[in-house]
């Protein structure tokens, strides 16, 4: 699952140089084309995080430019909608743009000799929350209880992640006429001029604002927004004149809640009004957010009570309010080579990943024709995020394709719970190949402990047309190019 946290070392191993003057390496995108009327397109980006990309504002806003004109662009439909969908996370590299990010940056680059778990993160968040003091010692006064918050930077630094966030993708979407989801863990905010939070808020290298984004709480929440082609909120500024919904995750991991974050809404009309499907004009498709862990949530309950409580029975509540493609962005912190750690049964990510998007086309008792599941890549820092993007789609048929290392159960590695995920499945529409052809596990998993440390992960994209109704027969399996 996501380690916000983690995606944070994007951002703070960013040293102090120039944007990078070209792009870095795409693969060939997988194209699973079904240009029906109506039918919504959908890019799930596979991005690669590159921490040294990542010192200023124009960085990251090239970085996702880069995304966008060599995976998306030259496959946009031009009589339909078009909808990108970026991995869980892709906000908060943002953190450490500007000065306040430079001692992280600096350790980050140094390492200081750091080991042990979590031993860099640490020392990385105590860099952040120095570099934000100014707006920590303004904001606790407000919120007392944020002090003790270990992810507090992330109230900290919203003025830096709506204006270079927030603002980047709303651009983007309006520029290129797209709608986009991407995602991030930041408080509720509001514009605002007070001279007093405009001094303690605004980033140091900007001293002629007049106006900061300030939290409106203390506290951050992982969410999930969408923005649209058009200005929808004409009075509202730049980052939500287009934006159309947002939604935050429910429930969270341990180690986000070790960080102080908090959970959207999970019981009543405000964890339905949180789940709500978003329906895009001109197509079929209801979106349903599901951002990593939320996806897995399955638990029992009748239709009637699918939404008492989503921490329990998310998916199921979705699926009850009318959902039909479940978007699930990932940053899954961990080797996608390695065991899952939910499941001490259970030695191979790969096949446990199985209970969330392709369980989403598949239980019988959820009735979703497609999941669209992009995952982040890199190692940031010291830790690794890995995993296969995949569309897939609901009683598809054709061949069969599968995550690498799922070609079979294996007894010993893998928990007998999942003994029905192994194998080919065809509802795979298109899929991410992994870092090296398929092979037998102890050869993945030496080539998955070959990835620490290096940059060979694979950055591609997924392109799919999703008509409605779906296309059982249509051609699956599409693989990207590494």
């Amino acid at each position: 699952m996501a380690g916000a946290v983690l995606a944070l070392i994007a951002a703070c191993a960013a040293p102090a140089a120039a944007r990078a003057a070209t792009c870095p390496h795409w693969g060939r995108p997988a194209v699973a084309a079904d240009p029906r009327p109506h039918a919504l397109r959908v890019f799930a980006i596979q991005f690669e995080q590159h921490p040294a990309q990542i010192a200023t504002a124009a960085d990251y806003r090239h970085a996702i430019d880069c995304a966008l004109r060599t995976e998306v662009l030259p496959h946009l439909a031009t009589d339909r909608p078009n909808l990108v969908v970026f991995d869980e996370d892709i906000g908060l590299e943002t953190i450490a743009v500007g000065p306040r990010g430079a001692a992280a940056r600096a350790l980050l680059r140094r390492g200081d000799g750091c080991s042990g778990d979590l031993c860099l993160t640490l020392a990385t968040l105590a860099d952040i929350n120095t570099g934000y003091g100014r707006a920590l010692t303004y904001l606790q006064s407000r919120y007392p209880p944020l002090a003790q918050q270990l992810g507090r930077g992330f109230v900290a630094a919203t003025d830096t992640f709506v204006r270079v966030f927030m603002t980047t993708m709303a651009g983007e979407a309006r520029r290129h006429h797209l709608y986009i989801v991407a995602s991030n863990t930041q408080a509720p905010f509001a514009l605002t001029r007070n001279p007093a939070a405009v001094a303690a808020l605004r980033d140091p290298a900007t001293p002629n604002v007049t106006s900061v984004y300030a939290p409106t709480a203390g506290t951050a929440y992982d969410q999930t927004f969408m923005w649209g082609p058009r200005a929808v909120h004409r009075h509202d500024p730049p980052p939500l004149a287009n934006l159309i919904a947002d939604n935050r995750k429910v429930p969270l991991t341990s180690f986000e809640q070790a960080l102080g974050f908090s959970p959207g809404p999970s019981v009543g009309a405000p964890a339905r009004r949180n789940l709500e499907p978003v329906a895009i004009p001109g197509t079929g498709a209801r979106l349903g957010i599901a951002t990593s862990l939320p996806a897995f949530e399955y638990g029992t309950a009748t239709a009637a009570h699918a939404c008492d409580d989503v921490t329990r029975t998310y998916m199921r509540c979705l699926d009850r309010l009318g959902a039909n493609v479940v978007i699930q962005a990932d940053a899954n912190d961990g080797a996608w080579t390695g065991g899952d750690g939910s499941d001490s049964l259970e030695h191979w990510q790969p096949l446990s990943w199985m209970g969330s998007a392709y369980r989403a086309v598949t239980d019988p008792g959820v009735h979703f024709a497609y999941a669209v599941n992009p995952f982040m890549v890199g190692n940031l820092a010291d830790t690794p995020f890995d995993g296969q993007s995949a569309i897939l789609q609901r009683r598809l048929r054709g061949r069969g394709c599968h995550y690498t290392g799922n070609a079979r159960f294996v007894s010993g590695d893998d928990d007998p719970a999942n003994r029905a995920y192994a194998g080919d499945k065809p509802q795979y529409l298109a899929i991410a190949p992994w870092v090296v052809p398929d092979a037998g596990r102890g050869t993945l998993r030496a080539a998955g402990n070959a990835l620490l440390g290096s940059d060979r992960y694979v950055q591609t994209a997924l392109v799919a047309d999703l008509p409605f109704p779906a296309d059982r027969s249509r051609p699956g399996c599409i693989t990207a190019g590494r």
